[in-house]
Order: C-alpha cells, then sequence, then structure tokens
C-alpha cells in the first residue's frame, strides 16, 4: 500500500550533513564563517507557520546548498527517518550577535541563542511557530559579533518557498516510469525534490530512496530502471519538496545561506 506520512523535513537533513543533494552546486569552503537559516513551512488550522532555525559555524571543508538547479537527476541511495545529527561537536559555533530580527509582511519577530546540545541554536524566544504565508519575503538582519568567534554581519531579503500541489500519479506498473506533474515556481531560483522511499525485501523499515532533484519547471519523470523496487515494496513513501534558497558572502571569506522549503506532505505545525 502507498501512504503519504508527515516526515521529518527534508532540509534538517541537509544542514546537518551539508550535503549536496538537493542542491545542484556547492561552493567550497575553507576554514570560515559559515551560517544558515532553515525556514520551513508547516501547516496550521488557520494556514501556514514556521520554525525558523539559525546556526553558525566557523568551519572548513564544507560547501554550501543553493537551489539553482541547471540539470535533472534521480539516484538510488540510503534514507533514514532518525533525527539529523547537528555539526556543533565537529566545528566551534559562532556568536552572531544577541538576536537576529526577521521582517514579514505583516510583522517582526527575533530569534535568539539557545544551547542545543553541542550547537547553539537561533530561535523565536517563545518557542512557538511564527504564521506567514509560503511565497512571502522575509528581511533578515544578523548583527554578528566582533572577535575571533564573531560571525560577521549581514543583512538581506530572501523568497520563501511558495506552496504547490503534485497531481496523483498512482502506482504504476513495474517496468514503467513515474511521471510527476506539480505548479512550476515562477523563476529559476528553485529546485523540486521527490524522495521516493521504500523497504527491500526482508526489511521492516524504509531505508532505501529514490532521490531526484529537478528544475522546479512543473513536470518531470522518475526513469524506469528506478521504480521497480519501489513498486514492489511491501512499504513505501514519497515526499516532494520545493527548496528556495538565497546564498550570500559574508566577512572574513564566508558564507551565509538562508533555505526555504515546503514540503508535501507538509509537517504540522506544533
Amino acid at each position: 500500500m502507498t501512504t503519504r506520512r508527515g516526515v521529518r523535513p527534508l532540509v534538517l537533513a541537509l544542514v546537518a550533513s551539508l550535503g549536496v543533494a538537493c542542491s545542484a552546486t556547492t561552493t567550497e569552503l575553507q576554514s570560515v564563517p559559515y551560517g544558515f537559516l532553515t525556514f520551513v513551512a508547516q501547516k496550521s488550522t488557520a494556514g501556514h507557520t514556521a520554525l525558523p532555525i539559525g546556526t553558525f559555524y566557523n568551519a572548513s571543508g564544507l560547501g554550501v546548498p543553493t537551489s539553482t538547479a541547471p540539470w535533472d537527476s534521480c539516484r538510488v541511495q540510503a534514507y533514514s527517518a532518525a533525527p539529523a545529527v547537528g555539526l556543533g561537536s565537529v566545528f566551534p559555533s559562532m556568536n552572531a550577535g544577541p538576536s537576529i530580527q526577521l521582517k514579514l509582511p505583516l510583522r517582526t519577530d527575533s530569534l535568539f541563542p539557545v544551547a542545543s546540545g553541542s550547537d547553539m541554536h537561533y530561535k523565536p524566544r517563545s518557542g512557538g511557530a511564527i504564521p506567514y504565508t509560503p511565497g512571502d519575503s522575509v528581511g533578515v538582519v544578523i548583527p554578528g559579533a566582533g572577535g575571533e568567534g564573531g560571525f560577521p554581519a549581514i543583512s538581506f531579503r530572501a523568497k520563501t518557498a511558495e506552496a504547490f500541489a503534485v497531481q496523483d500519479f498512482g502506482v504504476p506498473a513495474v517496468g514503467s516510469r513515474i511521471d510527476v506533474r506539480w505548479n512550476a515556481a515562477q523563476d529559476d531560483n528553485a529546485t523540486m525534490v521527490f524522495s521516493f522511499r521504500y523497504t527491500t525485501p526482508g526489511a521492516t523499515v524504509q531505508g532505501t530512496q529514490i532521490y531526484c532533484q529537478f528544475r522546479d519547471d512543473g513536470a518531470d519523470s522518475i526513469p524506469t530502471r528506478f521504480v521497480g523496487s519501489w513498486v514492489s515494496a511491501a512499504q513505501k513513501t514519497w515526499v516532494a519538496s520545493r527548496v528556495r534558497t538565497y546564498v550570500a558572502p559574508v566577512a572574513k571569506g564566508g558564507y551565509f545561506d538562508f533555505i526555504s522549503t515546503y514540503d508535501i506532505p507538509t509537517p504540522p505545525s506544533p
């Protein structure tokens, strides 16, 4: 039986590993400040919310995920629903200032530093989610801090990922491809990611996935050679994610990456 379940947002795994799976390109870093702010859409009874999280490291050898996809690709790889592991045990956290300001069309919010294990996360003080409309532009003001452990100041405005719908493609027959259709983005700075998770013979937990990244133009397909294992699996699910990023250089040769996602199924607002 095929089901669509609420799952851990794709962006959390992306940020934790700083892999480039949902990115088309990366920029190599060498012992420089690296900061990111994730903005993951959630569904509430009144509309949508997000729980933004900012994290800053003095890191080396990392890549900067971007949502500009010059090509389409699919591959089979491992999948885990386990919570993502932060980078605080590997790279020292940096001080980005006493708070980060977020300016949305109808409100202004602040994120404050909170220790989370070996990481330092900037979150809303109340711990609550922030209401917004997917596709809104958000202004971000990071005051930064001085000294060796201070992250440089930066201000910018970025567009959040818009809501979308995926046409029902059913369960295809073994030996056929999966044609996916969705409402396309309005510009080229978005990537669509599809993750088809499934169990292998003898397994009781979904541990494999067909992972595809597509230009966000509204239509693509998963090749026949990948589909058979998913179709015949005892347990299978799929998740689609629109990913938008804003990447900007900062002082000291570093980078800041704003990563906004909208997932189907959409995680519920806490």
